[in-house]
């Protein structure tokens, strides 16, 4: 059995005889891992032409989603590369070189678990030989990956089956040169109990969103005109229905990362909006315990109005509502916590999103509205 080194680097290096792409990555000696098999050559070195590297988003809340390995089916792992669930990729680690066989396989992290992860040295010794010699994966959906070389039959092969924890794949680091000498798998190592989301920093203050005046809109909601062709005084009335929507949504990958069914609440004083009297919008800070989601409203409101109109008179009505729209960009800290009481933080930039309504009105006039929604004439 062995750990990680304490000496692991971030990312790959270069070293004279090996390439390995650099990649931004966190420190693989720390972190939320379940137990750890170092599989392949025993006793990594430097000075043996072998560079340590290490791959991993945990402190970022990414886990990996797919894998691309070159091997041959006599030798082994020759090279690998990880794929993440925000897109990047990490390696080529090792060298392809002239790999007879290269496979890949991705998933779904919202959906798609790691069931089993198993790995083999290319022969026997404790850690399995003298470099990574197979790689077998089953998912939850079914499918199995399986690539290296433990079906050849030149000498005995031991699995070293992973803890795969929570099913979550977080990693992958080793030592490589011309291929992959040495190699672990990093899993979640608890499932997920909750997940709050604290300490917002919106891109725009309040004072700068009021003095904008921005995001508030005029909605005109039904027209109607009226002409009294009779000789005496009529009183004269309309009715409309108004459907108006509120929402609030947060745009963040917490809630999918991990692909599990806890919900993210924040725990945070939110910017918020009020549509005020006149054409303006009110933003302000308000404290909230609310879980992150999509909320959504529709209120019907009725719009009357009644008036005399003089014979022969002609008027124009028209029904009006104001709503308020804002897209709020924000930094916030993401706090993940496991269900064996540890937990981790990071930063994270999503969107805040609100619409609202304010007063609904009516108005009419003795001439037509350049910009009527439709228009209807009743007479007497």
């Amino acid at each position: 059995m062995f750990f990680p080194p304490s000496s692991l680097l971030y990312g790959a290096v270069l070293a004279l005889t090996t390439f390995l792409s650099s990649a931004s990555a966190a420190d693989c000696s720390n972190g939320p891992f379940a137990f750890i098999w170092q599989i392949g050559e025993t006793n990594p070195s430097e000075d043996k032409n072998m560079v340590p590297f290490c791959s991993s988003l945990w402190d970022v809340g990414i886990p990996v989603t797919g894998l691309d390995v070159w091997y041959d089916e006599r030798e082994g792992i020759n090279a690998l590369q990880i794929q993440y669930a925000n897109g990047d990729r990490h390696g080529i680690f090792g060298v392809p070189g002239s790999s007879p066989q290269h496979q890949s396989i991705d998933w779904e992290y919202s959906k798609t678990f790691v069931d089993s992860f198993s790995l083999w040295g290319n022969g026997g010794g404790n850690g399995g030989g003298k470099k990574l010699g197979n790689i077998r994966m089953v998912l939850t959906d079914g499918r199995e990956f399986d690539v290296g070389n433990r079906h050849d039959s030149r000498s005995k092969k031991t699995e070293f089956p992973v803890d795969v924890g929570a099913g979550v794949m977080l990693g992958f680091g080793g030592w490589g040169g011309d291929d992959i000498k040495q190699g672990y798998a990093l899993f979640l190592r608890s499932q997920i109990d909750h997940i709050t989301m604290t300490d917002p920093v919106f891109d725009d203050s309040p004072e700068n969103l009021n003095a904008q005046r921005k995001g508030i809109e005029l909605q005109i909601v039904d027209s109607y005109d009226h002409a009294n062709d009779l000789n005496a005084t009529i009183n004269w009335s309309f009715e409309t229905t108004a459907s108006v929507h509120t929402s609030t949504s947060t745009t963040t990958s917490v809630t999918k990362t991990f692909g599990t069914s806890v919900s993210a609440h924040w725990e945070a004083s939110l910017l918020a909006f009020t549509v005020g009297g006149g054409l303006e919008l009110s933003y302000g800070y308000s404290q909230t315990n609310e879980k992150v989601e999509t909320k959504e409203t529709d209120v019907s409101r009725t719009i009357t109005y009644e008036a005399p109109i003089g014979p022969g008179e002609h008027v124009w009505c028209q029904a009006t509502a104001t709503s308020g729209k804002a897209d709020l960009g924000y930094t916030a800290t993401i706090n993940l916590w496991l269900k064996d009481g540890t937990s981790w933080s990071w930063k994270e930039h999503g969107v805040y999103s609100q619409q609202a309504w304010g007063d609904t009105s009516s108005q009419c006039r003795k001439k037509p509205f350049t910009n009527a929604r439709r228009s209807i004439e009743w007479h007497a």
